[in-house]
Formats: C-alpha cells, structure tokens, sequence
C-alpha cells in the first residue's frame, strides 16, 4: 500500500449493456470525473467488467476502454461476474489507502464539488469515515437516508448518514479490508451483494451541508433494459437474456441502423 499521503485508486465498475457499446457511457462518466478532480490524484484506474447481458460485446467493450483510455494514464481491465465480485476484487486489489468507486453511468457537477480528493480524504481521516458518497439527490432525508447530521471535518462540510450507497463515492481501503470485506457477498448479484449487505454499516457520510443540491447525476446504463423488464414481466424478460435471443435482437437492430447510416 502505498504512503498515506498518496494518490488514490479509481475503481470503475461496468458491463455490458448494450451491443453496440459506444451506447455504454463508461467514456463520459471517467472524462467527468477526471474534468472534475484531475488527472495527477489517480495513481492508476482500474476497469472491472461484467459481460452480462451481452456477453459478445465484451471484447469489442474492453478494446473501446483500451483505446480512449491510453490517453488519460495507467489504467487496467479485469474480467468479473457482477458488481459485487468485482467490488470485492477492488479493495483486494487497491494499493493506495483510499479509492474512488465509480459505476460506469454517472456525472459530475464540478461546479458544486468544491474540494479535491486531497481535501475530502483529509476530511475522511479528521472524521473517522470511511465511506464518503455523492448525492444524486438534495441532501435531505427520504427513506433511505432517514437521519442527517450535518456536520464538518477539516473545513469540508458533510452530513452523517445510516445508510451506503454505491452512488459514487471514496472509501478507504484498510477499514474495509479489516471490517466490510467480509459482508460483500457475489452471490446476491447486481448491486445488492454491496448496497443492502453495507446499507448499515457505521462512519458513512454524504458530501455537502443539509439541502445542498445534487453533485451527481444519474445516466442509467441500464435503461432500455429495464423498460423492457417491465413491458415484458420478469420471468418473459430472464428467459430472452439467458437463451440470448435479446441479445441477437439488439445485435440484428444495431445491424440494420449501421447499414442505414443511423448508428
């Protein structure tokens, strides 16, 4: 691990959503975080892909990341079986003492991030957190994060929160080594083998003071396919994806849009 006063890891967890994979957003969202905090505070970035649904577009995915990312520093490419495995193979794998774990569908609103990594993991050490999130929402409790405590940690302001969410956000490595790593369970799939296993784990806290606007939006990698789970019903939906017809569908559209000009 390297000294404490270092750069970090980011963590970038994505999958393959769609055939045509210059649909998949990973490009967008890694350009704003590095528009938002620079590049010179990430000691590498290190890709973890799922192939599901689409399991044929991974290699074409894995060379589109090689390509825009050669540019922008160190950087590797893991094959995983599902945010879970690979949020676990992440703290397994971190050199460095914090890392940013950042899903493959986010933005950045620089204007309202006004502190460095430097500033927020100085915050994180001053306040005894290990987990540190963006908000997709105001600040305010809902049923998720149903008590806030505003507080702040070396001139940072932030507020307490029961609750974890795979929202972008830093954690630092050796708490969770030592402590969550465990929890972390594969097995459960998706995103709950992270979320609701860590959901009330203490020393958890959302960056910005109470009603201070959402510094992160959401471009849902997933939502054409989820559109489809839902006009479809669930069982109808798993047996297209599993059978691989869905993905011969959306292979034979992406065909006829290219011979189109459309793509």
């Amino acid at each position: 691990m390297t000294d404490a006063g270092a750069q970090i890891t980011l963590n970038v967890f994505s999958n393959c959503s769609e055939v045509d994979v210059r649909k998949i957003p990973v490009k967008e969202t890694v350009e704003s975080f590095f528009a938002c905090f620079g590049r010179d505070i990430v000691a590498r970035t290190v890709y973890f892909i799922d192939p599901s649904p689409f399991r044929r577009s991974y290699e074409a995915h894995r060379q589109r990341i090689s390509e825009f990312h050669t540019q922008l520093g160190p950087f590797e490419i893991h094959y995983t079986y599902g945010l879970a495995f690979g949020y676990r193979k992440s703290i397994v794998l971190s050199e460095t003492e914090y890392a940013f774990q950042l899903e493959h569908d986010w933005r950045f609103n620089a204007p309202l991030i006004r502190h460095s990594i430097e500033h927020l993991v100085a915050a994180m050490r001053a306040g005894g957190i290990d987990h540190l999130r963006f908000n997709q929402h105001v600040n305010a409790t809902n049923r998720y994060d149903v008590e806030l405590e505003e507080t702040n940690f070396a001139s940072v302001p932030m507020v307490r929160t029961p609750m974890r969410s795979n929202n972008p956000h830093l954690i630092h490595i050796p708490t969770y080594r030592e402590k969550w790593l465990h929890l972390i369970d594969p097995a459960r799939g998706k995103s709950k083998g992270v979320e609701e296993n860590l959901w009330r784990v203490p020393n958890s806290a959302i960056y910005g003071p109470l009603n201070y606007p959402a510094t992160i939006e959401h471009d849902d990698g997933r939502e054409r396919l989820r559109k489809l789970g839902k006009k479809l019903g669930k069982p109808a939906f798993n047996f297209l994806i599993r059978s691989g017809a869905m993905e011969a569908a959306f292979e034979a559209e992406h065909f006829v849009k290219r011979r189109l000009g459309r793509a």
